[in-house]
């Protein structure tokens, strides 16, 4: 009885990652999604922007040199965001979700 029970557990255990991958990726291209949100001046009053968690509203030089070399090191990223003409030195952060999709921020 031990010996299904662990074997109905590994079966479930196996095939779990395969789901979720396949949920984070685009089914055409086979890369995650990346939505590009443009970060607006305080004085709009914009819902998307007062949504824009403060790290990113307010950003160190940290986490705008952590996105410059996210950029650099993800061809794909940096591609889509020139296909966007996203002026790439205006990308403030890049949050990843849990579904592994991207979201940038341009000031």
């Amino acid at each position: 009885m031990r010996r299904y029970i662990m074997l109905a557990f590994a079966v479930l255990i196996s095939a779990m990652p395969l789901g979720s991958f396949a949920s984070a990726r685009d089914a055409r291209s086979g890369q995650v999604s990346i939505t590009v949100i443009i970060i607006k001046d305080e004085v709009d009053d914009d819902d998307q922007t007062q949504q824009v968690p403060r790290t990113y509203r307010y950003p160190s030089p940290q986490t705008i040199a952590k996105a410059q070399n996210e950029i650099r090191s993800d061809a794909y990223l940096k591609s889509f965001l020139l296909n966007k003409r996203v002026q790439l030195r205006n990308v403030v952060g890049i949050q990843t979700a849990f579904n592994g999709g991207k979201i940038v921020y341009v000031k």
